[in-house]
């Protein structure tokens, strides 16, 4: 009867976690997704990824975007900008936190053209909400923010 009892708790545990999806691995193809259809200006592609109701908070002052048709806005004001950047991520840290949520920290690069025509790399942080609804899985809340510069040495 022990035996069973305890076959039955890892049963359960075991198919709570594939139920759940691996974190790590659930965030990298929705960043992946994210990457593509920002990088080639694709806004029905990435708000895909979105819920209807998500927030969107990009780095800039005063952009945030409540739904998917703020957001759109964004992404598009983004795309038809001359200095259209391209992001890339470096790093990523993912846990779920509920048997349909991930919270992500992460870590992108984000390429523009400077003033002299050469490239300049600016590093985003992004703290990301995931959520899974009907099978697949969204963005609740997405902060993006650039640090600001070092303070000059005196």
């Amino acid at each position: 009867m022990k035996n069973r009892l305890i076959f039955c708790a890892v049963a359960i545990l075991a198919s709570a976690t594939v139920a759940r999806g691996d974190p790590a691995a659930v965030v990298k193809a929705q960043s992946d997704a994210f990457g593509a259809a920002f990088n080639s200006c694709d806004v029905p592609a990435a708000l895909k990824l979105y819920e209807n109701n998500a927030t969107m908070i990009w780095p800039g002052e005063g952009e945030v975007g409540k739904g998917k048709t703020e957001i759109a806005k964004i992404i598009k004001a983004e795309c038809s900008n001359s200095g259209k950047s391209t992001l890339k991520e470096v790093s990523s840290e993912s846990s779920a936190i509920g048997k349909n949520y991930i919270i992500n920290v992460g870590m992108w690069d984000n390429t523009t053209t400077g003033t002299d025509g050469k490239p300049v790399v600016s590093r985003v942080r992004t703290t990301e909400l995931l959520h899974q609804a009907d099978g697949k899985w969204r963005y609740q809340i997405d902060n993006a923010s650039i640090g600001l510069p070092p303070s000059p040495v005196k």
